[in-house]
């Protein structure tokens, strides 16, 4: 279900101008400049090597231009006090915005003593099958653990049944958009292959906010390397998977922590926030409880970009590690044109990529009695890519 779409104007379309530096002034090439429509539609242009950007075609209104480039944080046009500066877009006219100025993208440094320091905690150990492959069974071990305010109790570690514990095994990371043991098959499934999986999913306590997931699920991925969850657990750059919600919290993670990871599989993923944003508005996507309200609620698009730019790895695709990109034309929540969207701007990029589309209507993964010929693919294809892609311990 859809709303109404806030009203864009129909008069001939202007072209705003502007240049991208960074702190000390210097030019920042190939910078992703984007204005957004009401409704969500973006128009963007990438900066040259003045950090110059054009942008045409904008329907004339009011816009608040964003940006982002690799190394450096998202930023919008701001003014006093840090209030939105907005830019007015007038018909078959050049406007001209302020320069915007991005700042190098620093994460917050996480604690030393890691374990210690957010209360690690080993709260439940238990065996688990699943139905595929055959046979399949895992040693699983629930933690919990503390972190900026929230007791994050959704951190899971399968193994292959019976596994020398002392034994390292490969390290894979899954971030999953509900809650963990409700992916308990998946999980099983790859851990099976020989996979020590690291699993984490949102916590009740952050809601909605993608970004303190993000810091959660990078917590856990820390934890897991620096062998506080077991010597099982290899110490390798893991493969990480999401999708869904997910794919939004581990489009954060990549950026934050992307150096720790080999690669990524977005199933079913979020690629552009502001396409998202359009399709919403023009009834084109169903989305669930409790996310259905979240598109209203970060504001227009057109003066609020920066929560929408946050969330569109498809203007960093430079930065993105190789890369897997798994879509069903059946989706109902995220078009499939996302992952078309996402697959071309990390060939763009010369980015390492795979995509697998296909039509079927089951849900992503749906290992258990509702397996379908196009699930089983889709496991034994993720296999192969991080077969290609992954590390060893």
């Amino acid at each position: 279900m859809g709303t109404q779409p806030p009203p864009v104007s129909k008069a001939p379309p202007g072209t705003l101008i502007g240049r991208i530096l960074d702190e000390t002034g210097t030019a920042i090439a190939g910078a992703s400049v984007i204005v957004a429509q009401p409704d969500g539609l973006p128009h963007h242009a990438l900066t040259d090597a003045d950090g110059v950007y054009r942008i045409e075609h904008v329907p004339p209104g009011q816009y608040v231009p964003a940006a982002v480039a690799p190394g450096f944080a998202e930023a919008a046009l701001t003014g006093l006090f840090g209030l939105p500066k907005l830019v007015t877009i007038q018909s078959n006219a050049v406007t001209q915005a302020p320069p915007l100025t991005l700042r190098p993208y620093r994460p917050t440094p996480l604690p030393g003593n890691l374990a210690e320091a957010v209360n690690l905690r080993l709260t439940a150990v238990y065996t688990a099958t699943a139905t595929f492959p055959e046979n399949a069974a895992a040693d699983v071990a629930a933690y919990a653990f503390d972190f900026e305010g929230a007791a994050v109790d959704t951190l899971r570690v399968y193994l292959p049944r019976d596994h020398p514990h002392e034994v390292p095994l490969p390290l894979l990371f899954m971030v999953y958009p509900s809650p963990v043991d409700n992916w308990q098959d998946v999980s099983v499934a790859f851990a099976s292959e020989r996979f020590a999986v690291v699993a984490i999913s949102p916590s009740a306590a952050r809601g909605v906010d993608a970004e303190a997931h993000a810091q959660d699920a990078r917590v856990a991925l820390a934890l897991a390397r620096s062998g506080a969850l077991g010597p099982a657990v290899g110490d390798n750059r893991p493969m990480a998977m999401g999708g869904s919600f997910s794919s939004a919290i581990l489009s954060r993670l990549l950026r934050s922590a992307g150096d720790e990871l080999t690669g990524w599989v977005t199933v079913g993923g979020l690629a552009n926030a502001f396409t998202t944003a359009h399709d919403f508005y023009m009834g084109r996507i169903s989305i669930p409880p409790p996310f259905e309200l979240l598109i209203p609620a970060l504001g227009p698009p057109n003066l609020y970009p920066l929560p929408f730019l946050m969330f569109s790895p498809v203007y960093v695709a430079g930065e993105l590690p190789p890369t897997m990109i798994i879509h069903t034309a059946a989706d109902e929540i995220l078009r499939i044109e996302q992952a078309y969207e996402l697959a071309e701007a990390v060939a763009a990029a010369n980015i390492p990529l795979e995509t697998y589309y296909y039509e079927d209507e089951s849900h992503y993964l749906g290992i258990g009695a509702d397996l379908t010929d196009a699930g089983r693919e889709m496991f034994y294809r993720i296999l192969d890519f991080i077969e290609r892609y992954g590390e060893k311990p």
